[in-house]
């Protein structure tokens, strides 16, 4: 068949079609964010009567995951979201990997072969090539890997005609597949999901603020999620030369971008590109990516890795946590022991910002949370409950945000770390907390310490709100 699109015919069958010839037993790894396939994950939820069991990877983060409430499915994913909650309380089927971004598509490696991997992609063009779109993360790599070291495992490509074609770098396989490495075509038409910038209210308004005032001129970005991270952007339309390096590109990065704050001169690596391992975003995103030559798309471990953020200057990476106590250990992703959503990149990010020549390691909280049954509760505690798993260690952590104040811990003492995030916390709890924290920490000894000369914290002592 020299002509692609006949070969692309012979391969084309319907979702319904390949869930129906699913075996029992089968394994099926699905991609995520824009990747999730969504036709596919439809057919799989129609059909009532199997496979029994089916075993499924996947964060199902955008897509229907109404087949996760047969109990003969079970699902293994590194990221909780609402549908994964809703499951593991409900038929208890999901389990929770932990792993860091940059190690997703080495998962695929370790473990068994999947029967199948379904990912989504963009129509395919007159040579024969479908793009990845919206995301490479891990996925790219992992479908050209299963393909040459794993022929047992058939990949599946759902086309969607939303999908607008987005550029990668030759070097890294210019975020394109060849037909030739599909078992199968199915198409969907499904628009992809959308991640509007969430409202804010005046305490994420005053924690942007606080942020933006540690990013100066030249700096690289990298956003979270979070409505914080998203609009930090809105305050930093008067700074000039911006670059961007982010995992997610989000809509806070166009306006960015279309306000002319980000000229991308002056990063290191990546020069004269914003670039981002998958994109999340509004309609508006879609169509700003959609063929143009100054956004690259790139497969995580050419954002995430610590090797690579150390080339980066000047990164400043901003992400979300639920809770810090006064060690200056964060947790991002669990309530006490119990998984509330995933590592993904925070820890590397967080920490590898770090690593970049005058780069800042950000997270952001609210000091405080409202509780469903009206209590509100600090965010910030003289130490977690047992069994709290820790996103970012203490001895990982740089600057401290919220609204209240900024803190930089790095390089301070414990004593010095507590008084410091005592002073951001909210004015109603700082004394329960430093009365708590009295039972292990010896806030006195700062108090009693003789005045190092100016030097002797070379990297600056907290900077914050001082107590009201």
């Amino acid at each position: 068949m020299d002509d692609p699109r006949d070969l692309y015919r012979s391969k084309l069958t319907t979702s319904r079609e390949l869930v129906a010839s699913l075996p029992h037993g089968a394994s099926v790894l699905l991609g995520t964010w824009s990747a999730q396939p969504h036709g596919f994950m439809h057919a799989l939820t129609e059909r009532l009567d199997g496979p029994d069991p089916l075993y499924v990877t996947s964060h199902i983060a955008c897509g229907p995951g109404g087949f996760l409430d047969r109990p003969s499915v079970y699902c293994a994913t590194g990221f909780f979201g609402a549908q994964e909650r809703a499951a593991r309380d409900g038929a208890g089927n999901v389990l929770y990997v932990p792993v860091q971004f940059t190690a997703a598509g080495e998962y695929t490696q370790v473990h068994p072969a999947p029967d199948y991997f379904v990912l989504r992609v963009t129509p395919m063009d007159e040579h024969g090539w479908f793009n990845a779109s919206l995301n490479a993360g891990w996925e790219y790599r992992a479908a050209l890997w299963l393909h040459a070291n794993r022929p047992e495992t058939r990949i599946v490509f759902e086309v969607c005609p939303h999908l607008p074609r987005v550029h990668g770098l030759p070097e890294h396989g210019s975020n394109e597949f060849p037909l030739e490495i599909a078992d199968a075509v199915v198409e969907d038409s499904t628009p992809p999901f959308q991640l509007p910038t969430p409202d804010a209210d005046d305490v994420a308004r005053g924690i942007a603020a606080h942020v933006a005032a540690l990013i100066e001129d030249r700096a690289t970005l990298q956003l979270g999620f979070g409505t914080v991270p998203m609009m930090v952007g809105s305050h930093l339309r008067d700074r000039r030369d911006l670059g961007i390096h982010t995992e997610l590109l989000c809509d806070a990065h166009v306006d960015l971008i279309e306000a002319g704050s980000v000229t991308n001169a002056h990063k290191g690596l990546y020069d004269g590109r914003s670039v981002a391992a998958f994109a999340a975003g509004t309609a508006k995103l879609w169509s700003w990516v959609a063929d143009n030559p100054g956004f690259a798309m790139l497969p995580v471990e050419e954002i995430n890795a610590a090797h690579v953020l150390a080339r980066v200057r000047n990164l400043v990476s901003v992400n979300s946590a639920m809770t810090i106590d006064l060690a200056g250990q964060t947790c991002s992703h669990c309530l006490g022991p119990r998984t509330y959503s995933g590592l993904g990149g925070a820890f590397e990010f967080t920490y590898g910002a770090q690593l970049s020549p005058g780069g800042k390691g950000i997270v952001c909280l609210p000091s405080t949370t409202r509780l469903r049954d009206g209590r509100v509760i600090s965010n910030v505690v003289a130490r977690h409950p047992a069994g709290t798993r820790i996103t970012v260690p203490e001895h990982c952590i740089d600057w401290v945000v919220t609204e209240h104040g900024a803190a930089r811990l790095k390089f301070l003492a414990t004593e010095q770390r507590a008084q410091a995030l005592i002073a951001i916390a909210h004015p109603d709890f700082r004394e329960a907390i430093e009365r708590e924290a009295r039972d292990g920490i010896d806030l006195e000894a700062v108090a009693g310490f003789p005045a190092p000369p100016a030097s002797f914290f070379s990297t600056g002592i907290a900077l914050g709100s001082q107590r009201e």
